[in-house]
């Protein structure tokens, strides 16, 4: 069974895999970006100011958005080709190619349920890191800008 799925992976479920490197290129830059933001809170402890804080600030908190948007998205991915597999169904035609649009729909739906999962599991690993830090960088750069007014983020 997995050894189907995996040709499908590469065969009618491609925009699946696209979506899958898309996000993981998101949890990788997500925890760059924090790891970077963690180094620049710690420094500002010791010397109270951090400049340039900002915009790796915005960039973690879009990537975050990106990451956990795709994580929804992969259901919808997989229903999207079961759809489009089902509307390519002829049972005029003969049984082999009906079994092959059918399988073709449930590996879809198969790889967007695989997909959610795996990074659903990620995200548990890293979302209070990345909450925490987004909160923690917000405060610092509200506290080290000029007049100590929170600055639109």
């Amino acid at each position: 069974m997995f050894e189907k799925m995996m040709h499908s992976i590469g065969a009618s479920d491609t925009y699946i895999l696209v979506a899958a490197v898309i996000v993981l290129t998101a949890f990788v830059l997500v925890i760059v970006f924090c790891r970077m933001l963690t180094r620049m809170l710690e420094e500002s402890k010791r010397k109270y100011n951090a400049p340039g804080a900002q915009m790796p600030y915005r960039f973690l908190n879009m990537l975050y958005e990106i990451f956990l948007t795709g994580i929804t998205i992969f259901p919808l991915l997989g229903l999207f080709g079961t759809v489009r597999a089902l509307l390519g169904l002829d049972l005029t035609d003969d049984l082999a190619g009906a079994q092959q649009h059918f399988f073709d729909a449930l590996t879809s739906t198969a790889w967007g349920i695989v997909f959610a999962v795996i990074f659903k599991c990620a995200n548990a690993f890293i979302s209070s890191w990345v909450e925490q830090t987004l909160e923690d960088t917000a405060e610092m750069i509200e506290r080290t800008s000029p007049g100590g007014k929170r600055e639109r983020i």
